[in-house]
């Protein structure tokens, strides 16, 4: 199969990337961010909205508030609950083509659990909360749409993306 130069292009884009994008999800899984700690999802939706603002100069970045809910405790306590607000990305959504792509910038660790950091297993994997569910699929992600961004087409496609708190 033949890759056109200019698709090849894009492609050693990421390649040459490979270390930043992995290092990347490292530091954003080191994080703590379970789905309940508010603390560290500001922390991580402002490490996500700057490196949003920071590689897509050209895209709208906002922050969309989300709704609150209500649980009910063990002891019979309704519980207002507030949410992380989601943050949306849009690059040309004039383009006659348009992609959305989401993800969740949570774990499911509370802030007191034992599984808060990025290890190398002996097999060289790493292992963290995140790395693969979903911090490492946001830096992949986002690798990926910055190479598409150096792609002399991009015009013709529009992108969003939404990364929600859970």
């Amino acid at each position: 199969m033949r890759i056109e130069p200019q698709d090849q292009a894009v492609l050693d884009h990421v390649a040459a990337r490979g270390d930043a994008i992995v290092q990347r999800a490292v530091d954003w899984s080191n994080i703590n961010s379970g789905s309940r700690h508010v603390e560290g999802l500001a922390r991580v939706l402002d490490v996500l909205d700057a490196t949003a603002r920071a590689a897509f100069s050209a895209a709208t970045v906002v922050r969309v508030p989300t709704q609150g809910s209500t649980t009910v405790a063990d002891s019979g306590a309704v519980i207002a609950e507030s949410y992380a607000d989601c943050l949306k990305i849009v690059a040309r959504p004039e383009a006659p083509l348009q992609v959305v792509l989401t993800g969740h910038y949570d774990t499911v660790f509370p802030a007191d659990s034992a599984f808060q950091t990025v290890v190398t297993r002996d097999d060289g994997a790493l292992n963290g909360p995140g790395v693969a569910d979903m911090k490492g699929g946001i830096s992949v992600m986002l690798a990926a749409l910055e190479a598409f961004e150096t792609h002399p087409d991009k015009a013709r496609v529009g992108w969003t993306v939404l990364l929600s708190p859970d």
